[in-house]
């Protein structure tokens, strides 16, 4: 008896040993396991960072481009590139101060138009028409914005249609106010009133002089490709620009309905609807390579309207 006590006591010593090797088996897995974590959240962190600082600094020099290089497709593209390759250079020298290399350049760009109306006056096209097609064939529009004063009648709209769908955005002149309404064919979805007789206004992020306006999509169940158009322009005064993704979209609208910059009247000019940049960071712990995609709405400066001339 005493014999099979022994053997018991023995038995149960070997199990609690074992119980002890895997604990401490674990528990270093877990250590290792958060310190890990805990490194490669930091990796992360540079390179997201990173990721962040060349979409804002690349979009603002593609905002750039498009503003003040639009004389062609190929000078655009040209100044952007021109312009990533000094941001790489000064951005360079600020990582490897910390023992970081990157890396910037453009890989790839999307043509498109610019359609601006630097100078404030009405909203009708270059030939005085207050009903008229600004673009046709669009599947996408970038950073539609415009600063409209309303001076009663029927209401200037901007409108996106694809044949059977429609949305429209209109500004309403309500004597000491102003009223911002957006319809999906023809029903009211979103609405906002502001006291000011001029307002400025996101027309694809759905704001009204930076406030957020509830249920505005643009372009909401409007299938692409689609028309944009003005309604009613000359009820209301301003400035106004936006990007479409269709390369030279002057020559798909009727002649007469853009004029060449410096007039005052709305113009067509080559951009850049967006842009892929390659972007390589690199140090003692992580090789890291992405695109990052860039686009007009990337920066909120100079104004979508803006011009040179």
């Amino acid at each position: 008896m005493n014999r099979d006590r022994g053997q018991l006591l023995l038995v149960a010593g070997l199990g609690l040993a074992l119980a002890f090797v895997v604990l401490a088996l674990v528990l270093n897995a877990v250590v290792f396991t958060e310190n890990l974590a805990t490194r490669n959240h930091g990796e992360t962190d540079d390179v997201v960072g990173h990721e962040r600082a060349v979409e804002a600094g690349v979009g603002g020099l593609l905002v750039e481009a498009n503003t003040y290089d639009d004389a062609n497709a190929t000078t655009v593209r040209a100044a952007l590139e021109a312009g990533v390759g000094r941001w790489d250079a000064n951005a360079s020298l600020l990582t490897a101060s910390s023992g970081t290399i990157t890396a910037a350049s453009v890989q790839s760009v999307e043509n498109g138009t610019r359609i601006a109306q630097p100078t404030a006056r009405n909203f009708s096209n270059d030939s005085g028409a207050d009903d008229w097609t600004a673009a046709v064939d669009v599947n996408e529009t970038r950073r539609f914005e415009a600063v409209v004063t309303p001076a009663g009648g029927d209401p200037l709209a901007f409108e996106v249609s694809d044949g059977s769908a429609s949305w429209r955005v209109a500004v309403i002149d309500e004597s000491s106010a102003t009223n911002v309404s957006a319809f999906r064919n023809g029903s009211l979805v979103a609405t906002h009133t502001r006291a000011a007789e001029t307002v400025a206004l996101d027309v694809t992020e759905g704001t009204v002089n930076g406030t957020r306006v509830a249920n505005w999509t643009f372009a909401e169940n409007v299938s692409a490709p689609y028309d944009v158009s003005v309604e009613n322009g000359g009820n209301a005064s301003g400035q106004y620009g936006f990007v479409v993704d269709v390369q030279d979209a002057e020559a798909d609208v009727p002649s007469g309905t853009y004029a060449s910059r410096g007039s005052g009247s709305p113009t067509a000019v080559p951009a850049l609807y967006g842009a892929t940049v390659d972007v390589t960071v690199r140090d003692d712990r992580v090789t890291y390579q992405t695109n990052v995609s860039v686009a007009p709405e990337s920066s909120p400066s100079p104004a979508p309207w803006a011009s040179p001339d």
